[in-house]
């Protein structure tokens, strides 16, 4: 059987195939049309009754909000403030006018005003003692004299309690819900409480539900309002039984009677709201659906069939040349009964490669141009033709002679708007101004590579036009960031120094402005050290390649750094060309891959002292010496754990270095440096950091010293150093470390 229809041409199949199709809904309609027909309906009084749920939530959700209005505006009024309410006495009269005029609903039966140390609750009505307004005039079942007391002086958020039982002196019993506000809204430490006292059955009652109810939830599925208080009310596992997860709408039997309940989640309030109405109001609308629905599946059902076999007879022609053309593609002849499968086949194959191609191709090229940005960066190209010709494969070029670097800086909340951002920064790209944007290390600053032939006039006026677009898009604070232009492709990173730079004078000049390095005076440093020597007394001993001497000279100029009163950005400069005489002469001794471990430029701009500086330039140095020799320890295990006891023990001393270690143990700072990484996982300057911090948190707990003088005994130099590296590891301040363990 299976074969025979397999043989069979694809028309006649799928025109038999449609014509089941069709009769299937007639075999099936008489087991499951009713069951259908009972769920489409439904989902039609869902719809009504989630209109009705919708209005619930919107009554009660305007009720609160008027509530809270109220509230808002007493703390507003001067007769209500505390200073006059507890020092004027004629102004408590005034008080309580006040409050009378805001009883503007009548489901408000009372408004009241409690000022937080006092004993006495101002109402519209009277002036209550707060002891005697809950033991003698509002007798709450559930609400004790103490609890009362402590809700209204030590809330801080406001408070909706559950409809209940409340005996009123000299009237009857009634159903009260009952609101608190602390004053001022959202406060921390609030001054005073408002209470509303609100009647029960006024609250739902313009809700049209003839035989059925309407009924409120809080979060914990207490019942806090209801249109008719009724028995089934108080059943402790009613709410589940309603709000059960499964569906919004559903047939719930309660003491015999079936209602259709429907429930809504409110994600202002989080209150639930249900209404409930009686099947039997609903049965009749079904009846009539169930005969209409099958009226007229017969009439669609006859008129399908008579459309398909038309419409196959129309559609098929190009089917035959569409096969006809795969024939051709393949060379070879096509079997009729499976034409579809063969044509689907060579569009799948046609599909998959060129997909396949343009992955490849945008996941190489990213990869690449991330990777040759990263290059320019670091100063490994030396003209911009060497560079051009490693990126013409990818479509990526620098077509100027100058190179500038653009940094932007925005907001933490517009981190999400990234993208967009690089959109509007690449649209102003073209012409004379060309840009590609580098991945940043922080998520607040986005970084582009610029080369143009621009005049310098027509530099700044583009720049000034782009800055001025971007703040009118985004309405947001947004700072740029400009370097040096350089016709040397190699001294790229310096001008993503000078960009850094110049972000970082936005507290001086301005956060939402363009800010240009050449107009900073960030160049002058003391006369203790030059640059430029210091980089020629590099290059001496680098020639030499004795890693003794190269340690010792780095060592030197660190030490001059430190004492040389350079401005930050000086140093980062220094540092920088100080690594680029590592990298070159790594190169010439054929180290290979062993060059990526040196620090990034990007790297420099975390770094915000001259401390931080001279330890990156120490790592470098170790990083190039560790190319020159090689030493092993003749008992690895039993040396690191002399290095740690050691560090333990002089880490706080002032002049404590990872030099002096490496003296202390007649050891290269480079292999003691490699070392310690090898057998730790981790850096000598990671663990010395994080032994002070374990050190600082001792002492912040057991000792009462200022951050200045643990700052002393620890070893750190600079106090704001440490209280940025102690937040950085710990999460917090020193002095929230110190609040939370005492």
């Amino acid at each position: 059987m299976k074969a025979a229809i397999n043989q069979l041409p694809v028309f006649y199949r799928y025109l038999f195939s449609y014509m089941a199709l069709f009769l299937l809904p007639l075999l099936v309609l008489g087991v499951t049309g009713y069951h259908q027909l009972v769920h489409i309906v439904g989902d039609d009084v869902e719809r009504n009754n989630q209109a009705l749920l919708q209005d619930l939530q919107d009554e009660m959700d305007q009720k609160m909000i008027l509530l809270n209005r109220i509230a808002g505006q007493l703390e507003s009024v001067s007769e209500l403030s505390p200073y006059v309410l507890t020092h004027d006495y004629y102004n408590v009269y005034q008080g309580k006018k006040v409050l009378e005029s805001k009883v503007v609903d009548e489901s408000i039966r009372e408004v009241a005003l409690h000022i937080r140390g006092t004993d006495f609750l101002l109402s519209s009505t009277s002036i209550y003692k707060v002891n005697s307004f809950i033991d003698e005039f509002y007798q709450y079942k559930q609400w004790t004299s103490a609890q009362f007391n402590d809700d209204l002086n030590r809330l801080t958020t406001p408070q909706l309690r559950p409809a209940e039982d409340v005996s009123i002196s000299g009237l009857p019993n009634q159903r009260l819900v009952t609101y608190i506000v602390p004053i001022p809204i959202n406060s921390l430490h609030p001054y005073g409480t408002v209470l509303f006292i609100l009647k029960e059955n006024e609250l739902l009652k313009s809700l049209p539900l003839a035989g059925g109810n309407a009924i409120v939830f809080d979060r914990e599925g207490r019942v806090l309002a209801a249109q008719t208080p009724t028995d089934y009310l108080h059943d402790p596992g009613f709410f589940g039984k309603i709000v059960n997860g499964k569906a919004k709408y559903q047939d719930v039997t309660i003491q015999h009677i079936t209602y259709a309940a429907s429930y809504k989640k409110s994600d202002k309030s989080g209150f639930t709201y249900v209404t409930m109405l009686p099947k039997s109001t609903l049965v009749a609308p079904i009846n009539r659906a169930i005969w209409q629905w099958g009226s007229w599946m017969a009439v669609i059902f006859l008129a399908g069939c008579v459309l398909v076999y038309v419409l196959m007879i129309f559609n098929y022609n190009p089917v035959k040349r569409l096969a006809a053309l795969v024939e051709t593609i393949r060379g070879q002849s096509l079997r009729r009964a499976n034409v579809f499968e063969m044509i689907g086949n060579v569009i799948h194959d046609m599909a998959d490669s060129n997909r396949s191609l343009g992955l490849k191709l945008e996941a190489n090229r990213s990869a690449v141009m991330e990777h040759l940005l990263a290059s320019i960066l670091k100063g490994e190209f030396t003209s911009v033709e060497t560079l051009n010709e490693q990126g013409k494969e990818i479509g990526f070029l620098l077509p100027y002679s100058e190179t500038a670097v653009l940094m932007l800086e925005f907001p933490a909340s517009f981190v999400p708007m990234k993208g967009r951002l690089h959109e509007e920064v690449e649209a102003w790209f073209g012409g004379q101004i060309v840009g590609y944007r580098k991945e940043s290390l922080e998520d607040r600053r986005m970084l582009f590579i610029v080369s143009s032939s621009c005049s310098p006039e027509a530099w700044r006026e583009w720049l000034d036009r782009i800055h001025e677009h971007l703040t009118a898009v985004f309405q947001a604070p947004i700072t740029m960031g400009v370097g040096n232009r350089y016709a040397e492709l190699v001294q790229a990173g310096r001008s993503y120094l000078e960009a850094s730079t110049a972000i970082d004078y936005k507290l001086i000049k301005g956060n939402q402005r363009v800010i240009f390095f050449d107009e900073l005076l960030v160049h002058d440093h003391a006369d203790l050290l030059s640059p430029r020597r210091v980089l020629e007394d590099l290059e001496i001993v680098l020639q030499h390649g004795n890693a003794g001497r190269v340690t010792e000279t780095v060592h030197q100029i660190g030490m001059r750094m430190k004492q040389s009163g350079l401005t930050l950005f000086v140093a980062r400069e220094l540092c920088y060309d100080m690594i680029r005489k590592f990298i070159a002469y790594a190169d010439k001794r054929n180290s290979g891959g062993a060059t990526a471990s040196f620090p990034d430029v990007l790297t420099l701009t975390e770094y915000m002292t001259l401390d931080e500086i001279v330890d990156l330039l120490t790592t470098a140095c170790a990083t190039y010496c560790d190319l020159l020799e090689s030493k092993k320890p003749a008992n690895p295990s039993a040396l690191i754990q002399q290095i740690t006891q050691y560090i333990s023990r002089h880490c706080g001393e002032y002049d404590f270095s990872v030099q002096r270690i490496a003296e202390h143990f007649s050891l290269s700072l480079s292999y003691l440096s490699r070392y310690f990484k090898e057998q730790t996982g981790r850096t000598i300057m990671d663990y010395m950091n994080e032994v002070r911090i374990d050190h600082a948190k001792r002492l912040l707990k057991a000792e009462d010293f200022s951050v200045k003088d643990i700052v002393q005994q620890i070893g750190y130099s600079d106090v704001s150093s440490f209280i940025r590296k102690f937040k950085q590891t710990v999460g917090v301040t020193p002095g929230e470390y110190r609040k939370q363990h005492r």
